[in-house]
């Protein structure tokens, strides 16, 4: 079984590329992320909401042993 991963990193260019992908490849099953080091800029995690908003689904946020918000 193949598994379609995309790593959001909050800029522009990863953003982009989540909603060409899900315009151009509706058919596929991705499952979008972004990793939480809690040092992120409150314009990165707006950016993450924003972007869930558009594309109608909910982004893994992953935080790592040290950050557990």
């Amino acid at each position: 079984m193949v598994r379609h991963v995309l790593g959001i990193s909050g800029g522009k260019d990863s953003a982009a590329l989540a909603i060409y992908m899900k315009d151009k490849y509706p058919s596929l099953n991705i499952e979008y992320y972004s990793s939480d080091t809690g040092k992120e800029l409150d314009e990165t995690y707006q950016l993450i909401s924003n972007l869930e908003s558009c594309l109608g689904l909910k982004i893994n946020i992953l935080k790592g042993t040290d950050n557990k918000k």
